[in-house]
């Protein structure tokens, strides 16, 4: 039964077409007749009550791609193989639609052609929902900014683009201290602040300038405009750092939070052309301004690039320590106003295998950055109660020992750090009250709650609390009043100077007033001269530790010092 002996047959193939946004065409090229199908006067926009022909159907077509059309459909006459391209319309109404296009030829058996068939699929649908996915997949669903492929795609054209003697800038700016907000505010506040960053920034850049949210939070600036060289980078960069600065955020939920930013800068051409390469290079050098402390900002350079191999390197090797029995535990001996020894600090040393020293100022900072610090920490520990142990058992009396902790050793996540030490006093035999935790004022920051809590757990077993490097952090007398304390250590800067900086003397001495107020005692660190020693007595410090009375030395030489304390006082060295 034909399609014209079955109207049902011709509705059903109508509905198939329109169900597809598909419309057909046929031309038999005996007679020269074209039909076309229902569907293809709706997608042409064409009274099915007019006449068809081919040459109607190129009208339809895109002047630009009119000649491609009729050249594709007339080789499939010519050769009887089948054609496929995709094309636009352009309809009556002004508007262009994208379809597929395609036929095939039939021939007789001498190659004739007999009737050609084709058909045109609207793809706007497609297309849209293409656009769709590719939008999902290159937007940021929190900010709605760009993020790092799409911001890839546009470097790749800014810079195929780029005028002789232009650059292109890319800047990746970093929110400092982001975590701590996300800890103390919860993840909804600080996804608002990310939230309101974005719009904040969008509404200063320039309308040409590109922003986008790389990860985390990290965005992306890029500005191919008005930008000449390095200097004018460098001069965005800080820009983007008071626009951050100034401004409080406008937040559902109340925050005392003054933002600043770090900022790394790279540029095209003169630090390559690979898309993929300058975001790195812009990367390395915030990595760089972010060791510089909060507000950092760097260019990249290949020194750059050395220093943070090198310090890849060290932290892999730093890793491995442990286990290759590089780390060691000094001793620095500490005294009471009389010259008396009342204790030691333990000290961190890395001696490697290769001969070197490492300073502690260089693979300390490294253990925190790369999280080592925790087993580490433990490490040191564990080695310092164990060596209290073999004293004890050699007769030797060393009234208290100081051991560091860091931050992340008081995090709710770990190991709880009092039961981590007292089990450890018991089970060397240890009495918790021959030992000192010293904590920096910045390591209560992150966790205050839980560090208290620790810390008082601690106190309450009889271990004495210290706060290390007083006057560096951000201590309240609300915190120091709140945490069960016994000592502050004023930290070394103040102390280097203070016979001829009166601003340090200002500051030492209040800070021993206070502590006294707050019944806890003072101990200065770095004490190198007599001047020093001397100024500190003055002031009423009571409690002493540098160079001037013992340089840090092995568990071996601090016994010997014991050993020889009943009739001697120390002496510089």
């Amino acid at each position: 039964m034909s399609p014209e002996e079955c109207p049902e047959l011709i509705e059903l193939l109508s509905e198939a077409e329109h169900l597809q946004q598909c419309g057909s065409w046929r031309i038999d090229h005996r007679s020269g007749s074209m039909l076309w199908s229902a569907q293809m006067h709706r997608l042409l926009q064409s009274d099915t009550g007019q006449s068809v022909s081919f040459e109607r159907l190129l009208d339809a077509i895109h002047p630009d791609d009119r000649n491609l059309v009729a050249a594709s459909v007339r080789q499939s006459w010519l050769s009887g193989r089948p054609y496929q391209l995709e094309h636009r319309l352009l309809l009556p109404d002004g508007r262009i639609n994208l379809v597929l296009h395609r036929g095939t030829t039939t021939c007789d058996e001498r190659g004739a052609a007999l009737y050609t068939l084709g058909t045109l699929q609207n793809l706007n649908h497609q297309r849209n929902l293409q656009l769709e996915l590719e939008h999902a997949t290159q937007t940021d669903a929190l900010t709605g900014l760009p993020n790092r492929l799409a911001s890839i795609h546009y470097l790749e054209q800014r810079i195929r683009e780029l005028p002789y003697n232009r650059q292109v800038a890319i800047l990746c700016i970093d929110l400092d201290n982001f975590q701590s907000i996300n800890d103390s505010f919860g993840v909804d506040a600080g996804n608002q602040l990310l939230h309101w960053c974005g719009e904040h920034l969008r509404l200063r850049l320039q309308a040409s300038d590109w922003l986008a949210r790389l990860d985390n939070d990290t965005f992306l600036v890029v500005r191919s405009e008005n930008i000449g060289n390095l200097a004018e980078a460098m001069e965005l960069g800080r820009q983007l750092q008071d626009w951050l600065h100034q401004v409080v955020p406008r937040l559902e939920t109340p925050m005392p939070v003054q933002l600043s930013a770090c900022v790394g800068v790279s540029i095209a051409p003169d630090h390559g052309s690979d898309p993929s390469s300058l975001l790195q290079w812009a990367n390395t050098a915030l990595t760089e301004a972010k060791r510089q402390g909060k507000g950092g900002l760097r260019a990249y350079s290949t020194a750059i690039s050395q220093a943070i191999r090198e310090s890849l390197d060290l932290e892999q090797r730093l890793a491995r320590a442990i286990d290759r029995q590089e780390l060691h535990l000094h001793y620095q001996p500490q005294w009471d106003r009389g010259r008396r020894l009342i204790g030691a600090e333990a000290l961190l040393r890395w001696h490697t295998q290769r001969g070197e020293d490492i300073p502690p100022q260089r693979f300390i900072p490294l253990a925190e950055q790369s999280g080592l610090i925790r087993n580490i920490g433990r490490w040191v520990i564990e080695q310092a109660l164990a060596q209290l142990h073999c004293w004890q058992r050699s007769g030797v009396h060393l009234p208290l020992l100081a051991v560091n902790v860091s931050g992340q050793q008081l995090d709710p996540e770990e190991e709880p750090l009092d039961q981590l030490l007292l089990g450890l006093c018991e089970q060397w035999a240890i009495p918790p009250t021959q030992l000192e935790v010293e904590v920096t004022e910045t390591a209560l920051i992150s966790h205050p709650d839980a560090a208290a809590n620790t810390l008082a757990a601690l106190a309450e077993a009889g271990v004495r609390l210290a706060i290390d490097d007083f006057g560096t952090g951000y201590s309240s007398l609300a915190s120091l009043q709140r945490l069960p304390l016994q000592r502050l250590k004023i930290d070394r800067c103040f102390v280097t100077d203070l016979p001829n900086n009166a601003s340090d003397r200002s500051i030492v001495k209040a800070t021993i007033l206070m502590a006294h107020e707050l019944n806890l005692s003072c101990l200065a660190e770095g004490v190198e001269t007599n001047r020093q020693l001397q100024e500190l007595l003055a002031l009423g410090c009571d409690s002493f530790q540098g160079f001037l009375l013992g340089k840090p030395m092995p568990a071996v030489s601090l016994e010997e010092l014991i050993r020889g304390e009943t009739t001697t006082s120390p002496h510089g060295d």
